[in-house]
């Protein structure tokens, strides 16, 4: 009889030690079912509370006060709190494809499931239900995939951080073009995804002639005449030309700057016409729809200094 007090306090050692390494590998995060997977009992957990050890986040999920309560650690408890997925900013964020993290923890639980449960942890909750191929397991929680969680985090975003960031996932090869359409494919309905649609047809350099055409209608707008489109120069073709003030105008699409050969051969084609005498301008995609104003005014005061000087 008198070795059970050691067999009991070896088995509370080896219970603690459980649930300690448990808490450093998980955030300091732990639910009720995990603590008693450790050997913890439901008293034991209630003490832990009650002295202030752990801090209960919503019915079954507990928190270590010991340590900082990290971005983490509030993923994991909305994960546990609402058996959900995350996603959006927060799922780019988890995978290491952002820096930061926003406010508000961002996920989603299946439709099927009732958004009843308390938690202390505040988050953008949706219901929605994502196809098993965009849903993985990452650091013991669900988490949507790379292209879905690169898709998600872009639609949160103003048109051009979010083209940048697709841009750099695009350039890291930490997803590829047809990955993204893909798991836009699979998830054509979702609120918000549209939008990243239009973008990712952007990064994929499909911009060039939604660029040009834009500026047919901003030529229009400002009502400037004179204008020609595809005008050979110099042995060049140019996407746009005024003839009587001598300017030559390329459109380039989002992705122009990723490509030395193209970027050397238009500097060639602008130092072949300007040693012509002609004006020669470049406006992109960005310039086009994220400084409309500022691209407008250069080129009507061009246009005004260029009559001056051939007057």
């Amino acid at each position: 009889m008198g070795a059970l007090p050691i067999i009991e306090a070896k088995w509370t050692e080896s219970a603690e030690m459980a649930v300690a390494h448990h808490l450093a590998a998980h955030d300091r995060i732990i639910t009720t079912l995990e603590a008693v997977a450790c050997g913890f009992t439901e008293r034991q957990i209630a003490s832990r509370v009650k002295r202030g050890l752990w801090a209960r986040l919503a019915r079954g999920v507990f928190f270590s006060v010991e340590h900082p309560f990290t971005d983490a650690a509030r993923i994991r408890a909305i994960a546990a709190a609402h058996s959900a997925t995350i996603d959006r900013a927060s799922a780019a964020w988890w995978h290491g494809f952002r820096d930061d993290h926003p406010g508000r923890v961002t996920a989603s639980i299946p439709r099927t499931c009732k958004l009843g449960t308390r938690c202390d942890v505040p988050a953008d909750l949706r219901r929605r239900t994502y196809p098993s191929e965009d849903v993985t397991a990452l650091r013991g929680i669900p988490v949507t995939g790379p292209a879905l969680s690169i898709l998600g985090a872009a639609s949160m975003l103003d048109d051009e951080p979010a083209l940048n960031f697709l841009d750099r996932m695009l350039q890291k090869g930490t997803v590829t073009v047809p990955e993204l359409t893909a798991s836009l494919d699979r998830n054509s309905g979702i609120h918000g995804l549209g939008r990243a649609r239009r973008l990712v047809t952007v990064v994929a350099d499909a911009s060039e002639f939604e660029a040009e055409r834009l500026f047919v209608r901003l030529l229009k707008q400002e009502q400037l005449t004179g204008w020609t489109q595809q005008a050979w120069l110099c042995g060049y073709r140019y996407d746009f030309a005024f003839p009587a003030e001598r300017i030559a105008i390329e459109i380039h699409g989002h992705a122009f700057h990723k490509w030395e050969d193209r970027w050397n051969r238009d500097l060639t084609k602008a130092n072949a016409v300007a040693t012509a005498g002609w004006l020669p301008l470049a406006y992109s995609w960005e310039m086009l729809n994220f400084h409309r104003e500022r691209s407008m005014t250069e080129l009507t005061q061009a246009i005004a200094a260029r009559r001056g000087e051939l007057m």
